[in-house]
């Protein structure tokens, strides 16, 4: 799951780095400090969210991980962690390499269609905007956008409007 989260971060356009899982028991106070101090002081050598390097402006952040939180709760992505997490049992290997193969294959891509299809809903709730626009808006190619706006229009939930699309 915390490789999930990685990407899907990276996706959003968060510096993967700014998330961390450790373990540390109740009996290991020390190292709870030790690897929490390492945390922090790696999150202040990033600096804030949005002026990272590489990393879009903090309310593009927000609203594409407004997007992803709403694509995770999707049928596609959860079936296809559900799957996966089968697969891997099965097969054994748990590998850093493995899982982060795995997830880049089988769930970022069912995940990424959604949260692009999240992120154009919630684009156009501003009103009107052209395919190229959505591209630029959610860090989409156009034929991403243009397969998330066909399905969306399937649903009814947006309409072509003139030389744009507007919610249904």
């Amino acid at each position: 799951m915390a490789e999930v989260a990685r990407q899907a971060l990276a996706d959003a356009g968060v510096n993967p780095q700014r998330m961390s899982l450790e373990w540390a028991s109740a009996a290991e106070g020390p190292r709870f400090v030790e690897l929490i101090t390492y945390y922090v002081n790696k999150i202040k050598g990033l600096g804030a969210l949005g002026q990272g390097e590489n990393e879009p402006e903090a309310d593009v952040i927000a609203r594409r991980l407004s997007a992803a939180v709403k694509a995770a709760g999707a049928r596609k992505p959860r079936t296809a962690f559900g799957t996966l997490a089968k697969k891997m049992a099965k097969s054994g290997d748990y590998s850093p390499e493995a899982v982060s193969e795995a997830v880049r294959t089988k769930v970022m891509p069912g995940l990424r269609a959604e949260r692009i299809a999240e992120e154009i809903l919630i684009c156009l709730a501003d009103g009107a905007k052209s395919a190229a626009d959505l591209a630029a808006m959610t860090g989409a190619d156009d034929a991403e956008v243009e397969k998330a706006l066909t399905a969306l229009a399937k649903k009814k939930a947006v309409r072509e409007e003139g030389a744009g699309w507007a919610l249904g």
